[in-house]
Order: structure tokens, then C-alpha cells, then sequence
């Protein structure tokens, strides 16, 4: 007598096999056939199965957290073993497990979800609008309300959800709209970044009613172009609203405050001959004998960050600019203008960004706009305000050189930094690096 026993397999094992023969089959399947209107059936049909899809990821996600497989597997976490196996960030799993935990309490937005009829990002922002229902909202009114929202997501998506939960709590709790926005406005943030090849980052959020303004403001500048010559404005969104800043802050330099005794302005120090290529006698009075080429920036421009732009650049930029002629020296520093005032006077500033351009202070990268003008050998002891007497600083540099008593010692119009003892028992005199760059030549 024989006996034969077959190896059981869970249903749920079963029916992710499953999916993953219909995944082959519409993988090897010829589309090609497919009507327009079959395909856009397809389409909604696929992503209706793919939120289905998710929401179970969310389902077995909880399940696998409360029977402890993580531990199971010897791993720290449920985010850590799926990172490490699965490649799924650990952000992503711990807001799987959030909404699995928030949906308990939601029965109608976990049906829909569960059916495909809203996604992921829909079920997260009703429950969110659900959890912060104000107290007005009384018992009787929270499955309808729940209802309005799940119908809100079918139809419209997550972000008419946020608007609408807003619109809720501003009816039932109108005094709770004055310290939400506030809140917000504290919130506010903007960071700008200067990166190693000189362009710029900008990163950050407004709250509501200055995005509302950002919007009114940059809309009109980020407007599709007029066609020409019957084609049109090439440009996607991103590039049009890259644009419509950089128009808004032309416009706007010539009504904003000074910053450190002068009104906003680009600096551009290019050689005479890059230069003058292109104007067609702008330069007016300024002559070959009165100008030298500055080593590395021609046939480029040196931008006052320290960036690089085409001579072209410089030159369209100089169709319209004041142009302020600087003679250097043998070794290409500014001559020294003569000032025998405490107060830093506009000229020697501008020769001072042209040298330093930015904090002189080795390893430093802050631009010239956030530094103040230093005395060597102050002025109060008999130090000239003069080039050879001055550097710029940041303000963190400035007060450390203060407090610390670094010393600075101008060597060719250069700033050596001369740590104290403490620092460095050997006080070797230190030297930033793009002055460095400069005694290479071009």
C-alpha cells in the first residue's frame, strides 16, 4: 500500500503566481492590435488593478508587521528587512504601515481603496482630512463627510480632497483658520544654493497666500512666448517659470534696498580685449594702456561668485550696464584707490569683490554680498583703507578673526591668515585657495 501526499500552497501564494502569469501573458501580448479606444480601456482598466495592487502591498505591509517577520527574519525592522531585500525605502513602508493603521477607523475609504477607486495618495489624504475634522463636526455628519471626501478623491484626486477638508473645517470651525495660517507662514522657507559650477539651487515652500502671490506675480512672466515666424514657444512649464523669477528680479533690482552701502548689481570682470570685441566704442573713454587682461578670464568673464560665463554672455550684459573700468597691476590686483577713510567707500569695495570675491578666509565659499570689508592693521593703530589694507570677511569669519586674534598679513595685495598658537603652534601663514588658482596663469 502505497500513499502520496501533495505539498500544500497558501491561496494567497497561489494568487500572487497568478498575477504574475497574467503579467507574462500582457507582457508578450501583441498591442499593436489593440483599437484606440480598446487601449484606452486598457490603460484605466491596468491602473485600476495596479491600486488594487497597492492596496494590498498596505494590507500584507501591516500584516507582516504584526506577526513580527522582521524579527523572524533577524532583521532590526519591517523598513530595514525590505530595504535590504526588496530595495523599498523605508519611508515608503513606514507609510504603507501609517495607513493600514489609519484605515481601521475608515471603513468607507478602505472599501474604495481597496476596490481601486482611489489611490494610494487619495486614502492618505482623507484619512488625514478624517483625523483632523474639527469638533464642530458632529457624530451623526462624520460617515457623510468621510462619503463626500472618498467621492471627492473618485472623482477629482487628492489634491481636491486637501481643498475640500479645508473647506470643512473653515464651516465648523471658522477661528481655527487664523493660527493654521500663521503656523504655516512660520513654515516658510527658501533655500538658495550655490553650487560648485556656479550655478544656483533654489529649493523651498511658501504658505498659501504667498504662493498665491508667487503664482499672481510669475504667471504673467511664465506665459508661452508669442509664436515667431509661425513657430511656437518651445519651452515646457519648467523652464518657462525658471525664466519668470529672473525677470521679476531685473525688474525688481532697481527698487531694492542697498546691501552694504549699494544698490543690487551684477559684477563682471572680464578682460579689455574679450570685451570691447562686441561694444562698438562703448567704452567710451577707457583705452588699451588704461586696462590689462585678467589672467583666465578672457575670453570668458568672471562673475562676482566666482563663476565663469562666455564673453558673450558678459557683452549682452554690458549692452546695458554701467561699466566701471579697474586697472590692475602686474599681478593682476586692482590698484589701490587712494582712500584714507575708515569708512570703506563704494570704489574700494567694488575693487575688493573684483580681488576677493567673497570671504577671503581660506576654505570659505560665502559670496561678496554677505561680507564686510576688514581692516589688517585697524584703523584705530594707523591702518590704511586702502587694497593693501583690506579684505572681505563673512560675518562668522569676522568675528572669529576678532575673537581668535588670527592675524592677516597682505602679501602683494593678497591676504595670508596667519592662525593663533592655539590653533596651530607653528602659526604658518594660510593662503585661500582662488588665490592660488589665479598664480597659474591663464
Amino acid at each position: 500500500m502505497s500513499s502520496s501526499s501533495t505539498a500544500f500552497t497558501h491561496p494567497a501564494m497561489e494568487a500572487v503566481a497568478g498575477i504574475s502569469a497574467c503579467l507574462d501573458t500582457l507582457s508578450e501580448t501583441n498591442l499593436w492590435s489593440l483599437t484606440t479606444g480598446e487601449l484606452a480601456t486598457l490603460v484605466l482598466a491596468f491602473e485600476t488593478a495596479m491600486r488594487r495592487a497597492v492596496a494590498m502591498q498596505v494590507e500584507l505591509t501591516g500584516k507582516a508587521e504584526t506577526m513580527a517577520v522582521a524579527e523572524h527574519e533577524g532583521a532590526t525592522s519591517l523598513p530595514a528587512w525590505l530595504k535590504a531585500t526588496a530595495d523599498v525605502a523605508p519611508g515608503v513602508t513606514k507609510a504603507r504601515l501609517a495607513l493600514r493603521r489609519a484605515l481601521i477607523d475608515f471603513p468607507v475609504t478602505a472599501q474604495a481603496f481597496r476596490a481601486g477607486e482611489i489611490s494610494m495618495p487619495a486614502a492618505e489624504a482623507v484619512c488625514a482630512a478624517m483625523t483632523a475634522l474639527p469638533g464642530g463636526v458632529s457624530a451623526d455628519l462624520t460617515r457623510p463627510v468621510e462619503q463626500l471626501l472618498v467621492d471627492t478623491a473618485r472623482e477629482e484626486g487628492a489634491r481636491a480632497v486637501v481643498r475640500r477638508a479645508e473647506e470643512i473645517s473653515h464651516r465648523f470651525d471658522p477661528e481655527q483658520l487664523e493660527p493654521a495660517e500663521a503656523a504655516q507662514a512660520e513654515r516658510n522657507r527658501l533655500r538658495i544654493t550655490l553650487r560648485h559650477d556656479g550655478t544656483v539651487a533654489i529649493r523651498g515652500v511658501f504658505d498659501r497666500e504667498a504662493g498665491a502671490l508667487a503664482f499672481a506675480v510669475l504667471g504673467p512672466h511664465a506665459a508661452p512666448a508669442p509664436a515667431e515666424g509661425g513657430m511656437p514657444d518651445s519651452r515646457d512649464a519648467e523652464s518657462r517659470y525658471a525664466d519668470a523669477p529672473v525677470r521679476v528680479l531685473r525688474i525688481a533690482s532697481s527698487a531694492s534696498p542697498s546691501v552694504r552701502g549699494e544698490r543690487p548689481h551684477l559684477m563682471v570682470s572680464i578682460g579689455f580685449d574679450a570685451l570691447v570685441g562686441a561694444l562698438n566704442g562703448r567704452l567710451g573713454p577707457l583705452n588699451r594702456s588704461a586696462a590689462r587682461a585678467l589672467p583666465g578670464a578672457a575670453p570668458g568673464a568672471l562673475l562676482d561668485t566666482g563663476a565663469t560665463i562666455c564673453a558673450g554672455a558678459a557683452r549682452r550684459l554690458a549692452c546695458d550696464a554701467t561699466i566701471i573700468p579697474v586697472v590692475l597691476g602686474a599681478k593682476s590686483e586692482p590698484l589701490d584707490i587712494g582712500r584714507a577713510t575708515r569708512v570703506i567707500p563704494k570704489s574700494l569695495r567694488r575693487a575688493l569683490v573684483q580681488r576677493d570675491q567673497g570671504c577671503a578666509m581660506p576654505g570659505c565659499e560665502r559670496p561678496p554680498a554677505w561680507c564686510d570689508a576688514h581692516h589688517a592693521l585697524a584703523w584705530c593703530l594707523g591702518g590704511q583703507t586702502s587694497l593693501e589694507n583690506t579684505c572681505l570677511l563673512c560675518e562668522r569669519h569676522h568675528g572669529m578673526v576678532h575673537r581668535q586674534r588670527w592675524r592677516i598679513e597682505m602679501r602683494d595685495a593678497r591676504p595670508w591668515f596667519v592662525p593663533p598658537p592655539w590653533i596651530d603652534a607653528r602659526q604658518r601663514p594660510r593662503l585661500h585657495s582662488r588665490y592660488k588658482v589665479r598664480s597659474l596663469g591663464p
